[in-house]
């Protein structure tokens, strides 16, 4: 039997087949409803386990601190600069050498990484505890080449509010590892 089409060939008749509501499957607003429960509810847990985790801006720090090496450690290598980091008990300094002198670089995107009150670090250079604890100059600590070496180096960041603290590691060839958080003990 041949359907009755109109000029554009485009069936004009309905076949006569009733189809029943359980064939036909959802309607669309059916499934919009079903994908927004399920992103409301992924959201939510999302949310309240960003919410129970205390050590969020340890992590946070540890990241960014990892990512600054990185970026300085390219700048160096690119541009032909040495910089270096002057640890300090409240944070640190991003220094650069300039004119034959250490001064503190100009780039504010360096200095947007900020510790807590809570947190404090401690540098290990070839196994010694270095005093950062200097306000009156800034030291070169952890030295940035444009040779893309780096001073070795175990920069421990504790935070007393969560009692719990990272490592990050760093080696000759500008690699920086972060572990933890961990519990201190």
């Amino acid at each position: 039997m041949k359907l009755p089409t109109s000029e554009t060939g485009i069936s004009t008749h309905k076949t006569g087949l009733i189809c029943s509501r359980s064939q036909l499957g959802f309607t669309l607003w059916e499934l919009l409803i079903v994908v927004a429960i399920i992103g409301l509810t992924v959201s939510m847990m999302q949310f309240s386990i960003g919410l129970s985790d205390d050590t969020r801006d340890l992590k946070r720090v540890g990241k960014d601190l990892g990512k600054l090496f990185h970026l300085l450690n390219q700048e160096a290598v690119f541009e032909n600069r040495n910089y270096a980091i002057s640890v300090q008990d409240a944070g640190f300094l991003v220094l650069e050498f300039n004119e034959g002198k250490w001064l503190v670089a100009p780039d504010s995107f360096f200095t947007r990484i900020k510790l807590t009150e809570s947190q404090l670090s401690q540098l290990i250079i070839d196994d010694k505890i270095v005093d950062t604890t200097r306000k009156d100059v800034a030291l070169p600590h952890i030295l940035i080449l444009a040779s893309g070496e780096m001073t070795p180096f175990e920069w421990r960041i504790s935070d007393s509010k969560t009692k719990s603290g990272i490592v990050l590691e760093g080696n000759l060839i500008g690699g920086v590892l972060m572990t933890g958080p961990e519990p201190l003990s």
